[in-house]
């Protein structure tokens, strides 16, 4: 069970702060850590152009008024990322029709079966395959204005745990904790949230274009004049919840439906200056220079699967024909509470339950330190002093390395996983994370809860019946640990199974980091009268079924023997 925090002294919050040290020392870790720098080829174009950017409505930093919240009836699905619609319009996609793979099958790839259906011919109702993986816990949604902000929550079922975004910020994740009304508990915020740059979000770089000086000619791999190591200094990299000049990113939609929050940013450069050719200007005073916008678009959805669990989703498009190299990203790093205006969440443990110290010095830049180690399992967590409160992070990629990064004297605690992936040109990039509550024996049982049940998803590319009613099929399929079997159905029942493994390296720069990566394709054949020569619809199902036996269906349509 969850184990309440103890009881805290209450505190006022720090006033913003900057966070140049620890993100600066977190840079040159990452950018040393660069994995292959080699151009990514590119994938097809993604729905949204670059001339989305002169079209976002951006409604927020935090030097922007507070009164005008952005609308919240947009479709948010990732493939239609750039429509805002009015508020009394209704959206094309639902919220839980949004897919879960980037690679989607064209609708009209898929056969008419409506028209010379016989009349002895059955119904045949489909219901379409489920979007997610594990069912939500709906709760209630909450709209709340704090000052100048403006922040969403969702509750989960019982109301007792609430998880909120800032839509000043991004909409990065500000609040995990629980809800203020219960038992009188106040200051039990497991998230930073003090700045634009510490909360749960995500954060992108180029080794090619890593500092001011070099990036504008992507030369800073190859002996480009750098200008000094620092934040002040950084090249080419998004930030969901803001720049370094403390604007906030603002978003463009945020929905809330059924239990599920989609929120749609563009994030702002952190450096507005990142591609001068010199190490001037310095344009943090300067309007509208200071509140430039990167070249990317985010889309985030939150939604409870258990009561101590949030699944995080995002999906980044890259809206420019820049073709970014792979490196290591912060999708998502998690800053913790520290202490002002919640716990202090500063032990971090490992997924056996080990301690972590983070005790190597990062270069000697005031204090900090960092720590790059591997997890047993794909999660860690940060605790308080006494082991019984804190938050953790699990990839649902099962990627088990990881790098903290720690300032006592701040304090600062933080943890991102540590993969890399380039960002194609006009290419788009997808994750799932999970954030977990609780005591850390909460936190592991929740942590193996999700080992034991997350079930594969993916994409049915093609299917085409033969003449003598054989069906072939062709997709791919991703899982957590490894996908064991992909099966093929019609009518329910069990018709053949499809060979796998074969290569798909454009699945695996959508979904990076998953296990048989780049081997994840499958294909091959149903037999000879898999489809019923009788003229009529029939479902087929195609399943991708696990080694722990968790079964997804991919994709179910109707077929017709020809």
């Amino acid at each position: 069970m969850l184990v309440s925090p103890p009881s805290l002294s209450a505190s006022r919050p720090c006033p913003h702060r900057t966070i140049s040290i620890a993100l600066a020392a977190a840079l040159i870790a990452l950018v040393a850590a660069c994995a292959d720098s080699s151009p990514s080829p590119t994938l097809e174009p993604t729905d949204v152009g670059p001339d989305a950017l002169l079209d976002a409505d951006d409604h927020g930093g935090r030097d922007t008024a507070a009164d005008a919240p952005p609308d919240t009836d947009a479709d948010l699905s990732p493939d239609a990322a750039d429509d805002v619609l009015p508020e009394d319009a209704t959206p094309d996609v639902a919220l839980d029709a949004a897919p879960d793979a980037a690679l989607d099958v064209a609708e009209d790839t898929r056969p008419d079966t409506s028209p010379d259906v016989p009349d002895h011919c059955p119904d045949l109702a489909l219901t379409p395959p489920s979007p997610v993986g594990l069912p939500s816990v709906s709760g209630r949604h909450e709209a709340v204005t704090a000052g100048r902000f403006h922040d969403e929550y969702l509750y989960n079922a019982d109301g007792f745990l609430k998880i909120g975004v800032r839509r000043e910020w991004g909409g990065t994740i500000i609040f995990f904790g629980l809800d203020d009304g219960q038992q009188g508990m106040n200051n039990t915020n497991t998230i930073d949230a003090n700045d634009t740059g510490r909360e749960v979000q995500v954060a992108f770089y180029d080794p090619d274009r890593s500092g001011q000086g070099c990036a504008w000619n992507a030369s800073c791999q190859t002996g480009g004049q750098v200008c000094p190591v620092g934040i002040r200094y950084l090249g080419w990299n998004p930030v969901q919840g803001g720049n370094r000049c403390n604007i906030g990113s603002g978003v463009e939609a945020v929905r809330v439906q059924d239990g599920v929050m989609e929120v749609q940013t563009l994030p702002r450069e952190w450096n507005p200056d990142w591609d001068a050719q010199s190490c001037q200007p310095d344009s943090c005073g300067s309007a509208p220079a200071n509140s430039r916008p990167s070249d990317v678009r985010v889309w985030q959805r939150l939604r409870f699967v258990r009561p101590h669990v949030v699944e995080v989703e995002y999906q980044l498009q890259n809206l420019a024909e820049l073709d970014h190299a792979a490196t290591l990203q912060e999708l998502p790093t998690m800053y913790t509470a520290n202490g002002h205006g919640g716990p202090d969440l500063w032990r971090m443990f490992d997924s056996s339950r080990v301690e972590v110290p983070i005790d190597t010095a990062a270069g000697g830049i005031d204090g900090f330190n960092y720590k790059n180690f591997t997890s047993p399992g794909p999660w860690v967590a940060f605790q308080n002093g006494t082991l019984d409160y804190g938050v953790g992070l699990y990839q649902e990629n099962s990627v088990r390395d990881f790098q903290g990064w720690q300032q006592r004297a701040l304090p600062f605690n933080n943890v991102r996983a540590r993969f890399a992936f380039g960002i194609p040109a006009r290419g788009t990039v997808r994750a799932r994370a999970y954030l977990i509550i609780g005591a850390l024996g909460t936190i592991e049982a929740e942590a193996t809860w999700l080992a034991a049940h997350l079930p594969p998803f993916g994409t049915l590319d093609n299917a085409a019946v033969a003449p003598d009613g054989a069906v072939a099929l062709g997709g791919w399929a991703l899982d957590d640990e490894a996908v064991q079997r992909v099966i093929g159905r019609v009518d329910g029942v069990e018709r053949g199974s499809l060979a796998s493994a074969f290569p798909r390296p454009d699945v695996c720069l959508v979904w990076p980091g998953y296990p048989g990566c780049n081997a994840v394709g499958f294909g091959g054949n149903l037999p000879a009268g898999a489809v019923p020569d009788d003229g009529c619809p029939h479902a087929l199902e195609v399943v991708a079924i696990d080694g722990r036996g968790n079964e997804r269906v991919i994709d179910r349509r109707a077929v017709v023997h020809p």
